[in-house]
């Protein structure tokens, strides 16, 4: 019974819950974990404790004994929650715009683990700030350059207005550069810059085009009783009156028209007119020219020297005369008197084919690809009011009938890998590649109003130069044409007792005429080196004077051919300048310097940009295209013609020209619009010779002639500047440019 009672007290306590157990050793009393649960642990950090703003931080956690990961972000009093992730290890990206606090705690069956921290730095990001932005020079006349420059910091763009690009950058402007700009007015250029900490600007820089005042005369070389006709204009700035007195003090007008105007002089003696603006601020400028009441010059010229090169448009290669002319004047303390036409630096054109729009751009290359330039491409060229269709019904022409815009469209015309757009005909070369050509047009006479005759390529301008006529032709004849009955200007020298020589480097073209098989003609053909040994003093009988040996006339065609040296544009046009050069240099080292003209120009344009349109004038003969008087000997393609229609009543395009002679007038730019077959009307006036066509004849008239280039009352260029000779002081030109095709592409918009 005791027993019993014994286990049924133990049962009822068992029961109840009220059991008890007496432990030895450490072991403790649990109470309120479950057997065999650890509490979590957490090891938690960041990449970086610093980063600017717009950067991103990792977070990165390893956890054991958990289920879940929290991080949150805390910035001031505010936190969010960046993640809650049942991965024991992990990482998640954040990017913070503030400094800001980021907390980890793990969370499991044993509960959580102590909280870890990171806190990350964010710096703020610092305004750009605009450290420099100047134009040097400040002030420049119209059509020269200025540099313009500026540097930034925490900057990652800027924005500049008016547009300006860097070479060799075809992406956005870097922040901190310069470009060199040419200037046409006074500009002020805007530049912002723009970074993370948000916009600087606009600050600016300004680069002022003071006003000038040009004087002209035209004719500026007439006869006793003829007269001239003076003009003026005003640019760049408002005058407040304008007057002009001679140069004895009296007034030719006063006021005179504003902003420009013309007056009509004549001079019993060579005199100087001087015109003076007053402009606003109490300022004014002033401006002089000459009229030459010229001395007979029968005796004085003796010999007329006439190269024609190849294929060069007036704006690419002297479109950036007038910028140079000033500073190289100023050089032998001269002042320049003179405009010069160059092309607007921001003017645009569109490839119609391509889409790509094109400014005018320094060519990279001395020696580029073709482009096409027939009797169609020219006359698109130029794009006549109306379009193409509209050149076989015009038959009259002003100077607004002409777009010239069509250029890239004849360059794309003529497949070049190299240049797909066309950009070539855009552009132009400066006094750093025809250093001597530049110096020739500065210190001698040129004109930026000189064409070749006629809106075609090559051979029927030379056709002109020989003729003074193309007699219907519009285009090449292929090999194998009947020779050219068409009298030449060779034939109607030696009916009139003039001496002559035509010089030839490669080929003769005068070999495409009649005239060359007479005998009285075609012995008067020499090879080059014969010129160059006469100019020397070397003849084949011995010493020699050049003065005494050379004819009166002498013509030397262009090394088209092995040579290369005519400067047509697949042709180093380096190399073709020196041979130029070399023959200038010997004539001007020689006797017959003295009483020598030497006429340098170009037989077309070469379909190369030129911005200036041509000009109506005589049509030559009754010959109109395609109505060539030679019998047809059965060759293929005689005297074809173009698509587009027009006739001979228009000059091509202009070219180049440089007037080299002891009595040509100093730093003289013609304003005259004349085309080139005025030299041999001025060889016919010169020397008694009846003209050949209607053509050369008007050019003989006194107020179009080329006397204009002349001052035959004193040989003022017999030396250079200071008495040096003109081989010792002008610049030489040179082989250091690059001839590569594959550079010869400019950039497009």
């Amino acid at each position: 019974m005791t027993n019993n009672w014994v286990r049924g007290i133990a049962f009822g306590l068992i029961v109840t819950g009220l059991y008890m157990c007496s432990c030895s050793g450490s072991h403790s009393t649990s109470t309120g974990t479950s057997k065999g649960s650890n509490p979590p642990t957490l090891v938690f950090s960041a990449n970086t404790n610093s980063i600017s703003t717009g950067q991103s931080v990792t977070l990165n956690w390893q956890a054991t004994n958990a289920t879940s990961t929290t991080i949150t972000a805390t910035v001031g009093s505010s936190t969010r929650t960046l993640t809650t992730s049942s991965q024991l290890a992990g990482s998640v990206t954040d990017s913070p715009s503030e400094t800001t606090t980021y907390s980890a705690v793990a969370t499991g069956a044993g509960g959580n683990s102590p909280a870890e921290s990171a806190t990350v730095q964010v710096a703020q990001p610092v305004p750009p700030t605009i450290t420099q932005f100047s134009v040097n020079p400040s002030t420049v006349n119209s059509g020269q350059t200025t540099t313009l420059t500026w540097a930034t910091e925490n900057a990652t763009s800027v924005t500049i207005t008016p547009t300006v690009s860097v070479p060799e950058d075809s992406g956005a402007l870097p922040t901190s550069a310069s470009a060199v700009i040419p200037v046409s007015d006074t500009t002020i250029f805007s530049i912002t810059a723009t970074g993370p900490g948000g916009s600087t600007g606009p600050q600016t820089a300004t680069v002022s085009v003071p006003a000038t005042l040009a004087l002209n005369a035209s004719p500026n070389t007439i006869v006793p009783g003829q007269s001239s006709t003076l003009s003026w204009q005003v640019t760049h700035g408002s005058p407040t009156s304008l007057s002009i007195t001679d140069g004895s003090g009296a007034t030719i007008c006063n006021p005179c028209p504003l902003p420009h105007g013309t007056a009509s002089v004549t001079p019993a003696a060579t005199d100087t007119y001087t015109a003076t603006a007053s402009m606003p601020a109490n300022d004014s400028i002033t401006q002089s020219t000459t009229v030459t009441v010229s001395a007979a010059k029968a005796g004085i010229i003796k010999h007329i020297f006439f190269l024609v090169q190849e294929n060069r448009s007036f704006d690419n290669y002297f479109g950036r005369l007038g910028p140079y002319r000033a500073g190289r004047l100023a050089q032998s303390g001269i002042s320049d008197n003179q405009t010069v036409d160059g092309f607007d630096p921001n003017v645009t054109l569109t490839n119609s084919t391509t889409g790509a729009k094109v400014r005018p751009f320094h060519e990279a290359s001395v020696c580029t690809g073709n482009v096409r330039m027939t009797w169609d491409e020219s006359h698109h060229d130029v794009a006549l009011a109306g379009g193409d269709q509209a050149w076989a019904t015009t038959t009259t022409y002003a100077p607004n009938s002409f777009g010239m815009s069509g250029f890239l469209d004849s360059a794309t015309a003529f497949a070049d890998k190299n240049d797909p757009n066309g950009t070539r005909a855009m552009a132009y070369y400066t006094e750093q590649d025809l250093p001597y050509y530049y110096d020739l047009a500065t210190f001698f006479g040129t004109s930026d109003t000189w064409y070749s005759p006629v809106l075609a390529n090559t051979v029927p301008n030379r056709m002109f130069l020989m003729a003074g006529t193309s007699f219907g032709h519009e285009y090449p004849d292929t090999t194998g044409h009947p020779l050219y009955a068409a009298p030449t200007i060779f034939r109607a020298m030696n009916a009139a007792n003039v001496s002559w020589i035509y010089y030839y480097k490669d080929g003769i073209f005068l070999a495409n005429f009649a005239d060359f098989q007479d005998p009285a003609i075609q012995p008067k053909t020499f090879p080059e080196s014969d010129l160059m040994d006469r100019l020397a003093g070397t003849c084949s009988t011995g010493l020699c004077d050049p003065d005494q040996v050379l004819p009166q006339v002498i013509f030397i065609d262009s090394g088209d051919g092995p040579s290369g040296t005519d400067e047509h544009p697949t042709d180093n046009i380096q190399k073709g300048a020196l041979y130029v050069q070399s023959i200038i240099s010997a004539l001007m080292d020689s006797d017959a310097w003295k009483d020598s003209i030497f006429i340098l120009t170009y037989d077309e344009g070469g379909e190369l940009y030129d911005h200036v349109p041509p000009f109506s004038v005589p049509a030559p003969d009754s010959y109109g295209p395609g109505h060539c008087p030679d019998p047809n000997n059965g060759s293929a393609g005689y005297c074809s013609t173009g698509k587009l229609g027009g006739t001979f009543n228009l000059t091509g395009f202009r070219v180049p020209l440089v007037v080299v002679s002891p009595y040509a007038k100093p730093n003289f730019v013609s304003h005259v619009p004349r085309d080139y077959t005025a030299i041999l009307a001025y060889i016919e006036e010169l020397f008694g010779i009846p003209a050949l066509t209607a053509r050369d004849k008007y050019w003989q008239d006194p107020s179009r002639d080329m006397n204009e280039f002349f001052d035959f009352n004193t040989a003022a260029l017999s030396k250079a500047p200071g008495g040096a000779a003109w081989t010792q002081f002008l610049n030489q030109g040179s082989l250091s440019g690059v001839c590569d095709i594959s550079k010869e592409a400019g950039p497009t918009q």
